[in-house]
């Protein structure tokens, strides 16, 4: 298994740049920001807004949702991204992710470093055995860095995602352990 200089500190998770963390509730107008952001929901399912009282609400009932699992980045103390992991089906060990970089931060490695360290803790300290997720088939930087960390295709959602007056499809990929730890 490789070790990317990341470590486990409390809740935490830290490498020399950046920090993950589990969601708190002054982390939330970071969250709605970034949410409502359109350069970031064009990549998302749902481009609706959110406001504070549907997102209090949320985040009410993420307290009781052993399913899910909310993480705010920072990099010199400052909020750079968010990674969403839900579906947790504790029985098959499977879970789904998803990062979302603030636009101005992105293009600097931090998704790249996040998953680095994330995909060691979901698979060595929670027991994860399979790691999937869900891209627009037109997010190519995504996929590029998917495929690099070892994500392959399963399938597609057709036709799931309506942007810029046309269907796309949202791809299906996945990692499993026994694939990474080969890596």
């Amino acid at each position: 298994m490789k070790r990317y200089g990341s470590i486990l500190i409390g809740t935490m998770l830290k490498t020399s740049r950046l920090t993950v963390s589990p969601i708190k509730k002054n982390d939330l107008s970071f969250f709605r920001n970034l949410r409502n952001d359109q350069d970031t929901a064009f990549f998302l399912t749902q481009m609706s807004p959110i406001n504070e009282y549907m997102q209090e609400e949320w985040f009410e009932g993420l307290a009781l949702d052993t399913t899910k699992m909310y993480f705010t980045i920072t990099a010199d103390d400052k909020n750079v991204g968010i990674i969403r992991c839900d579906e947790w089906d504790k029985i098959n060990q499977s879970i789904r992710v998803g990062i979302d970089i603030v636009p101005e931060y992105r293009r600097n490695g931090y998704a790249r470093e996040v998953y680095d360290m994330f995909i060691p803790y979901l698979f060595q300290n929670l027991h994860i055995h399979r790691i999937w997720l869900l891209v627009a088939e037109y997010n190519a930087t995504a996929i590029t860095l998917y495929k690099k960390i070892g994500f392959g295709k399963e399938g597609a959602q057709r036709d799931a995602i309506f942007r810029d007056g046309k269907y796309h499809d949202y791809l299906m990929m996945s990692l499993l352990s026994t694939q990474y730890e080969k890596k």
